[in-house]
């Protein structure tokens, strides 16, 4: 087993802290399913329950009490194929729902219907928000966690919170400012699109056609964005449930933009085609 995360977790251990698994479910679904057999309800937390994501909770991310736990039962994780399954983190005893607590309350990023979800259980996405943030930082971001444990592309690293405990979510809060690489941008928009799609758009995505994945549906749309130069929320918004709803009830004649059309006025064209009694003031 990898040195870093056991001499962590010893350590975590031996100063009295409370050692928890962030697990990305979707990422090793065999390692959540054998988590949720060996522990019991008091020990884990889906953190999309009771959420205004809770349809998506059973393959959400879920925080995992591991004190119990054999640490050759982590084997799996610390030494698999992937090591992007989520993120260790030591807190204060009995304090996991404290630990819930917190992240539900910094999961939905923007307002509806533009909500996106932030993947805090992603650890490409906690060691880049990390490596952004001045340490001063870490607290509103953290909350209760006292150290993290992380796996950041080619090695394990470590991080301590300078003052661990209960924040709210600030006005302004970086980490949602933190610049991501393309790729990588791509993929949590890909992920956060279609679990917003299953959520608020389940029929339509049932009646795409046999052959055809939802997932390659969304990804042929981004395709489509990325083309036409639609980067806002407002039109990956329009551009993703329109076209699924066209799916099976046609509405726009021609989506393609016209010559010379730059991107927002192409927008506004078919909105205003979609919606003619909406208007756009300038």
């Amino acid at each position: 087993m990898n040195n870093l995360p056991v001499q962590w977790m010893a350590e975590q251990s031996q100063r009295g802290r409370h050692l928890c698994l962030i697990l990305d479910s979707t990422a090793v679904p065999g390692i959540h399913q054998a988590l949720l057999h060996q522990l019991t309800h008091e020990h884990y937390r889906s953190v999309y329950r009771e959420t205004a994501v809770a349809a998506l909770s059973v393959g959400g991310p879920f925080i995992f009490s591991i004190d119990s736990l054999n640490p050759s039962s982590l084997n799996e994780l610390l030494e698999g194929q992937t090591r992007d399954w989520g993120w260790l983190a030591s807190i204060e005893n009995h304090s996991i729902a404290i630990l819930v607590k917190h992240w539900r309350e910094r999961l939905l990023i923007g307002k509806r219907p533009q909500q996106a979800l932030y993947r805090f259980h992603d650890n490409r996405v906690l060691a880049r928000a990390l490596a952004h943030l001045p340490e001063s930082a870490y607290p509103e971001y953290l909350g209760p966690v006292i150290s993290a444990c992380f796996w950041q592309g080619e090695q394990w690293a470590t991080v301590d919170n300078p003052a661990s405990g209960e924040y709210p979510v600030p006005d302004a809060a970086q980490w949602l400012a933190t610049p991501a690489p393309v790729n990588q941008e791509r993929a949590i928009l890909l992920v956060n699109v279609g679990q917003y799609l299953l959520a608020e758009h389940s029929e339509d995505l049932a009646r795409l056609p046999e052959a055809l994945s939802p997932r390659a549906w969304l990804i042929a749309q981004l395709d489509l964005a990325q083309r036409w130069g639609w980067q806002t929320p407002e039109q990956l918004h329009f551009l993703v449930v329109e076209r699924l709803r066209e799916t099976h009830t046609p509405g726009i004649k021609n989506w393609e933009p016209r010559p010379e059309e730059h991107a927002q006025a192409h927008f506004e064209r078919l909105r205003g085609e979609r919606f003619p009694e909406v208007k756009t003031w300038r």
